[in-house]
C-alpha cells in the first residue's frame, strides 16, 4: 500500500473516533467530569521516576499533565520538532512521559494544547528510542480536558516525583552504568546564575535539516512548509547546585518554550534591555529562593549525558 493511500484510510478511519470524542468531550467539560476521571488516580507516594522500557507496538491511552514543552528542534526526519514531557497518571501512581515527535507549528488549531492542561493521548512505545520514558503519540487522538491554574492545584501532581534524585545523583548512576531517568524532577540548593548570550545561529547541519523538509509534504501528511524555522535571538543557561552534598555545581541550557516565545515578544527591544527582561522572568522572579524552583531536567538520545533544564517549577507560591 502506498503512503497516500494508507493516510486516507487512517484518516477516515479517525473521522468517526473523532466525531464521537468530541461530543463525550464537551459533556466532560460541561459537567466538569474531566477534573474527578484524574482525581480518581492516585497522586499519592513517591510514583514511578524511573521504570523500565515497555515492549510491544500496541496503542494505549494514556492520562497526562503537560509539564514541558520544549523549543522547536531541526529535525532529519520530520523538519521542526517539539518535545513534550508530562506526568502520566497510572493506577500505581504518577510518572514521567516524553511525547515525541509533534510538530506544533504545523498541527491543527483543535489538537493545540498547552503547558499545564490535562490531557489524554493513544501512546505507544518508542522502539528506536531506549529511554523509557519515550512514546510515540497519535496526535489525532489528543484531546484536552482541563487547565491547571497556577500554582496550587498543580503541586500534588508534581510533588510525588519531586524528591526522588538529585542531578548529582542521576549522573553518577549513568556513569556507574546503572539505571538512571531520562526525564526527572531536581531540586536546586541553590541556583548562582542565569547567563544569556547572543546565539550564533543555526549549524550548517542542523539548516540542512530543515531545508530537507521544505516545500514538501512532511511525514505527518502535513501540508508543505513555506518558511525555515527561526533560530533562537539567545541561549539561556543556568549555574546551580543541587541537593548532593558533594555537588561541585552543574550548568546546563534551558530549552523551555517559554523563552522563545518571550524572546520573541521583546523583538522590538535592542539586545541588552531584553536580556534584562529575560533574566529579570527567569532568574530573579522564577529562582527567587523563597519560590522554591524546582528545574524539569531532560537528557538527549545520543548523548545520555547531555541534561539540559526542560522547565522551571514554583513548589512554593501565595496561590
Amino acid at each position: 500500500m502506498n503512503r497516500t493511500n494508507e493516510r486516507g484510510e487512517l484518516a477516515a478511519g479517525f473521522t468517526t473516533f473523532q466525531q464521537q470524542t468530541t461530543v463525550l468531550l464537551c459533556i466532560i467539560i460541561e459537567t466538569g467530569l474531566g477534573e474527578r476521571m484524574f482525581d480518581q488516580l492516585p497522586l499519592d507516594g513517591e510514583g514511578r521516576s524511573y521504570y523500565p522500557k515497555e515492549t510491544g507496538s500496541r496503542w494505549d491511552r494514556a492520562e497526562v499533565l503537560v509539564v514541558v514543552k520544549a523549543a522547536p528542534q531541526p529535525s532529519a526526519a520530520y523538519g521542526d520538532t517539539v518535545c513534550v514531557a508530562g506526568i502520566r497518571m497510572r493506577d500505581t501512581g504518577p510518572e514521567w512521559i516524553r511525547l515525541y515527535p509533534i510538530p506544533f507549528r504545523s498541527m491543527e488549531e483543535y489538537l493545540k494544547f498547552t503547558k499545564y492542561d490535562l490531557i489524554t493521548v493513544q501512546v505507544k512505545p518508542a522502539m528506536k528510542d531506549p529511554r523509557s520514558e519515550s512514546y510515540i503519540p497519535d496526535r489525532s487522538t489528543i484531546q484536552a480536558i482541563m487547565h491547571l491554574k497556577p500554582w496550587k492545584p498543580r503541586h500534588r501532581y508534581v510533588s510525588p516525583l519531586s524528591s526522588q534524585w538529585t542531578m548529582c545523583g542521576i549522573l553518577g548512576a549513568q556513569r556507574e552504568g546503572r539505571e538512571f531517568p531520562s526525564l526527572a524532577v531536581v531540586r536546586p540548593r541553590e541556583v548562582r546564575d542565569f547567563k544569556l548570550t547572543l546565539h550564533q545561529g543555526w549549524t550548517p547541519e542542523q539548516m540542512q535539516k530543515l531545508k530537507v523538509n521544505l516545500g514538501q509534504e512532511d511525514l505527518f501528511g502535513d501540508a508543505p512548509k513555506v518558511e525555515l524555522l527561526e533560530a533562537p535571538r539567545f541561549e539561556g543557561k543556568y549555574s546551580y547546585f543541587c541537593e548532593d552534598v558533594n555537588c561541585r555545581g552543574h550548568f546546563q541550557g534551558l530549552l523551555d518554550w517559554e523563552l522563545v516565545a518571550l524572546e520573541r515578544r521583546l523583538k522590538h527591544l535592542d539586545d541588552s534591555t531584553a536580556m534584562s527582561e529575560i533574566r529579570k522572568k527567569f532568574f530573579t522572579e522564577m529562582c527567587a529562593p523563597d519560590r522554591r524552583p524546582l528545574f524539569f531536567v531532560g537528557n538527549q538520545l545520543k548523548h545520555p549525558l547531555a541534561f539540559s533544564v526542560i522547565g522551571v517549577y514554583r513548589s512554593q507560591s501565595p496561590n
